[in-house]
């Protein structure tokens, strides 16, 4: 009898460990049995998703940028290694989608990867770019392609790159980043090329480092760097247009950028100024305002930083915060007196100080401009001032200065840790700026 309960003792052991072990497994269970994640609901003129999943523990959550034709994504990255994306559509439905870890990536940059850019292609494929989420990983960034209607990965790829761009008409996707070579993928695969070989093209001497790039073709692009801009052309090659002499007003963390309004392409070089350019590179006229002195804000138009165009063809500008250097850069020594005849005192000429750009961003930066090209009107709206008026809810946070606003999803977003506030960039109570003529 004593050995037939020791028996039994030791099978309810065993059994309880192969519970226990079995439990700790993740879940086998579609991602449809799990119900609804987010909660959906007006908020004033916009719109509140809330993550409502509070029974699986999160490694990773957070927003990207609002994408255009009015889609939210996000990713949900749980502790059973589960990469998930939310994409919300309108405000209105939802999608949460799996992503299968691509054979050959490894489980650790899996388990810890972080999703940094999302753009929808054509044919219904979801363009994701993921970066190694531990600072010692050695691993490089991944980027694939989602069919979301059967979430399985169509190509992934692997190389030195940190952000994407999808060219017009949805031939290929370029990666590039830094001074690495520009990587272009075919977007509509051979069937069964899960793992294709991007076209890798060489930077030139010329560009130090990709700042931004822009596609203007199939097979053609425009890149803005420290030195200038440069267009390349399969056929022609590399074309270099170089820097503006007068660089403006010195700004932290500034990066020339190009982008596209419609039917234009704009390179911004400097703060403050824009240049029509064509895809060849060549440059055509350029744009500038000038606010009158006595608008309290009026040195705003040297910082403008063009944050792109809007589904309606205006163009959004953030102001660029001034380098601590820009205030001493902005006063000339003073040049050597000249003697005065004997018996004659000269007078002191006033001192000219120039812009005060310490003190006048210490003002605070938070201000957003839209430029309208056909009307030739420019508006302003300060979040600081006009945030109440938004009537946000409670949960989010107004954004820092510069940030929240994405003009090509026609959309401003306003966090507030697991929620989100979707809303149109007209709800914004913009105000027309007077012009001074140039």
């Amino acid at each position: 009898m004593k050995r037939l309960i020791a028996t039994l003792l030791v099978l309810a052991v065993l059994g309880v460990g192969l519970w226990w072990s079995l439990r700790r497994q993740p879940s086998a269970a579609p991602l449809d049995d799990q119900g609804a994640a987010f909660t959906l609901q007006a908020a004033g003129p916009g719109r509140m998703a809330t993550f409502q999943d509070t029974q699986t523990p999160l490694r990773e959550f957070h927003w990207l940028p609002p994408l255009p034709g009015g889609i939210l994504a996000a990713q949900v990255l749980s502790q059973n290694d589960r990469q998930r994306v939310a994409l919300i559509h309108d405000g209105l439905t939802q999608e949460l989608l799996l992503v299968l870890k691509p054979v050959g990536v490894s489980d650790g940059f899996w388990r810890f990867a972080l999703l940094r850019e999302a753009a929808v292609a054509p044919g219904g494929a979801l363009l994701l770019l993921y970066q190694a989420g531990d600072s010692d990983s050695t691993e490089l960034p991944l980027a694939l392609a989602l069919d979301v209607a059967s979430q399985q990965v169509k190509w992934f790829c692997r190389g030195a790159f940190s952000h994407m761009a999808v060219t017009p008409g949805g031939e290929a996707v370029y990666l590039y980043g830094g001074k690495n070579p520009v990587q272009r993928v075919v977007l509509d695969q051979a069937a069964g090329t899960q793992h294709p070989l991007p076209a890798a093209i060489e930077l030139p001497a010329e560009i130090p480092a990709v700042d931004g790039l822009l596609p203007t073709g199939p097979a053609t692009f425009l890149v803005s760097h420290a030195n200038g801009l440069s267009a390349y052309r399969p056929k022609e090659g590399w074309t270099h247009v170089p820097a503006p002499a007068d660089p403006g007003v010195a700004c932290q963390d500034w990066h020339p950028s190009v982008t596209r309004n419609r039917g234009e392409l704009w390179w911004q070089a400097v703060p403050g100024k824009l240049v029509k350019v064509r895809p060849d590179g060549r440059t055509g006229a350029e744009w500038s305002v000038r606010l009158p002195p006595a608008d309290p804000f009026a040195q705003d138009a040297s910082l403008l930083r063009l944050l792109g165009a809007d589904p309606s063809g205006c163009l959004w500008f953030s102001l660029a915060n001034p380098a601590p250097a820009a205030a001493a850069a902005a006063v000339p020594p003073p040049a050597a007196p000249e003697p005065a005849p004997a018996g004659e005192e000269k007078a002191a000429a006033p001192a000219d100080s120039g812009p005060d750009w310490t003190g006048y961003a210490a003002a605070g930066l938070d201000r957003f401009y839209r430029w309208n090209p056909g009307k030739k009107t420019l508006e302003r709206v300060s979040m600081r001032q006009g945030w109440t008026a938004l009537n946000p809810p409670s949960a989010v946070q107004r954004p820092a200065a510069g940030q929240g606003v994405v003009p090509a999803a026609g959309a401003l977003l306003a966090e507030g840790g697991r929620c989100a506030w979707w809303l149109p960039l007209e709800a914004l109570p913009l105000e027309q700026v007077a012009l001074q003529a140039m």
